[in-house]
This record gives structure tokens, sequence and C-alpha cells, in this order.
């Protein structure tokens, strides 16, 4: 019951803030490629951050993460035209969140155990380097399923 709690909460938070922000905001942080080792297998992977403009890193600042759908990569919700990719962007724009997207291994360990280590690991690391406040998960696609599924480990 409570996993449908928030399962459902999640859902509908995202759902108002990406209705109430799709006003016309520009991004104009340049995305950053990050590589780092997963301490789950010493392997390489990938995402992109894109932090809001006039960012300090002193304040506390909410991070929204864009899980891409199956058969994509970390830059689908970074420069994807489509509502969805875009409304994304203009949301963590608006709020002046920090904007991540992994890749979230798609070809070997999608919504798997693996892919959960690595955004934990995300999290962690950007818990240590900056003031998080919230976390906002969002997907498209198999990314959406993705980050309901997340959202009730």
């Amino acid at each position: 019951m409570r996993r449908s709690f928030h399962g459902c909460l999640l859902i509908v938070c995202v759902f108002v803030v990406l209705t109430t922000l799709f006003t016309s905001v520009s991004v104009t942080a340049e995305p950053q490629d990050v590589v780092f080792l997963s301490k789950l297998d010493g392997t390489e992977q990938r995402y992109v951050i894109m932090l809001p403009d006039g960012f300090d890193s002193h304040s506390a600042t909410s991070v929204l993460i864009a899980l891409h759908g199956h058969g994509s990569d970390r830059w689908q919700f970074v420069k994807d035209s489509r509502d969805e990719c875009r409304a994304a962007r203009d949301a963590a724009a608006k709020q002046r969140m920090i904007y991540v997207s992994p890749d979230y291994r798609a070809k070997t360990s999608w919504m798997g155990p693996a892919a959960e280590a690595d955004l934990l690991q995300i999290l962690d690391e950007l818990s240590n380097k900056y003031r998080v406040h919230k976390v906002v998960i969002i997907g498209g696609s198999m990314g959406g399923t993705a980050a309901l599924t997340f959202a009730a480990l």
C-alpha cells in the first residue's frame, strides 16, 4: 500500500511540475559529460549534468534525474526536441535544479541491480559535492517505468 501511494504521489508531482512549466525557459548551462567508475563492478559509466544558471554550490539545490527510453542514451533528455524532453529541461531550469541524465546501462542491465547501484552512486556523489535538497526522478518510455520502479524501492 505504501509503495502504491509513493508511486502515485511521484506521478502526480511530475505531472504538476511538467504541466505548470511549459513556459519557454532556456537552459543556458553547458552539458557536462561525466565519466565515473561503478563501485559495483568497476565498469566505466556516464551521465550528463547541467547546473542551473548562476549556480551556487553552497545553496541547497534540488536534482532532477531524467532516465532515457530503451534504445537511447544519456543525451536523449539533454538534446532531444520532443516536448517531454524539452519540458524536463525547462522544468529544471525554471526551478533552478541540477539536471542529470545517466546512461542507465540500457544495453546490459536496464532497471537491474547494476543500473540501480549506479544511480545510487551518482546520487551519493552529487550529495557529497553539492547541498542536495530534493530529488525528482522522471523518464520517458522505458525510462518512465524505471523511474517508477526506482521510486518504489
